[in-house]
């Protein structure tokens, strides 16, 4: 990928925001409802397996990129339980887009690792605690050591390898020493807190906890701001999510959109609910514009929503309307493998 094109194509969409018009800066595709775990806070696996066959996965892709994105991730369900993902990783990669996957990193072969590591420009693998902690969370024996097998094949094949983590109350208490564990296996780690918001009482831990990993996350943010690839303000923000007193920081549909398996297109990625219009049956600029029943009811539910706080939603609006935080992340994709000459 050439850093050039993607910096003018990211300058672009940053300016266009800045301006107050709609230009998506981050797409997210959820390509699959298949999921091989059984995780304790997710509903993803109990869901409808819906998927779309290859060519119209590649027609929502075109429509989404004709957007002028500059990142655009893959997420599930479990991506990698399709066959032709990489097919679509190369298709969004062809818009010169900096191209992601969020994974449970429990599919990878080494068969297939290279495969990988050549349609994505990074992947980031879903961990959140040590070993034990984590199996009882993913509710599958093993998923600990295959995910850190995965990273360190991805690694040595020069791919840029982060660990997103949620934290909740079943990793409260391990949390601080599993980061000082996978530090040395890991590019770059993202937090976010444990969904939905406004969070029911089984996902809520003893705010002194939340208070005590804030602080420490805060500290490990001034040592080692590459590493922990997350804005300040937005950890700032994870006391007052287990609080219920989250400030709603919301661009849904303006700097950010998500896609579901069925195609839909979503003003985001935290609720599966707000369809702005179907990207099969209309093209994406055209929904994004409409004034449709379909498309008033969905900018009615953002309007209505009590917000969240998604690395990938609240951490964008964060980032882009803090300059300093801007410079840092264009800093950390600088230093990232697919922009090395």
């Amino acid at each position: 990928m050439s850093i050039g094109r993607f910096a003018l194509k990211t300058f672009r969409n940053f300016l266009k925001f800045k301006t107050g018009k709609v230009s998506p800066l981050f797409a997210s595709y959820n390509v699959t409802g298949r999921c091989n775990m059984r995780c304790v806070y997710c509903n993803w696996w109990k869901m409808e397996k819906l998927e779309l066959p290859t060519n119209k996965a590649l027609t929502v892709i075109d429509e989404v990129c004709s957007l002028d994105v500059s990142f655009f991730d893959f997420s599930g369900g479990e991506p990698m339980l399709r066959n032709d993902l990489t097919t679509l990783a190369k298709k969004a990669a062809s818009h010169n887009c900096l191209v992601s996957i969020n994974t449970n990193a429990t599919l990878l072969k080494r068969e297939n690792a290279s495969r990988i590591a050549d349609a994505f420009d990074i992947v980031v693998v879903s961990i959140d605690g040590p070993k034990e902690c984590h199996d009882k969370i993913r509710g599958v024996a093993g998923a600990f050591q295959r995910a850190v097998e995965s990273i360190k094949v991805l690694r040595s094949l020069g791919v840029e390898v982060g660990i997103n983590s949620v934290i909740s109350p079943y990793n409260i208490d391990v949390f601080p020493g599993f980061v000082e564990e996978i530090r040395p296996i890991a590019d770059f780690l993202q937090v976010q807190p444990v969904h939905p918001y406004p969070p029911p009482s089984k996902n809520k831990p003893p705010i002194d906890k939340v208070a005590a990993i804030q602080e420490y996350l805060l500290d490990l943010k001034k040592k080692d701001p590459k590493f922990l690839a997350v804005p300040t303000d937005f950890l700032r923000g994870l006391r007052l999510f287990f609080e219920e007193k989250t400030p709603k920081i919301c661009d849904a549909g303006k700097l950010y959109v998500a896609i579901d398996p069925a195609g839909n297109l979503l003003a985001c990625a935290a609720s599966g609910d707000i369809v702005l219009g179907n990207l099969l049956e209309s093209s994406a600029e055209n929904i994004l514009t409409s004034d449709s029943e379909t498309t008033k009811r969905a900018w009615a539910k953002v309007a209505s929503c009590d917000g969240c706080w998604l690395e990938c939603t609240v951490g964008v609006s964060v980032a882009v309307r803090n300059l300093k935080e801007t410079i840092q992340m264009a800093r950390l994709l600088k230093g990232f493998q697919c922009f090395r000459a």
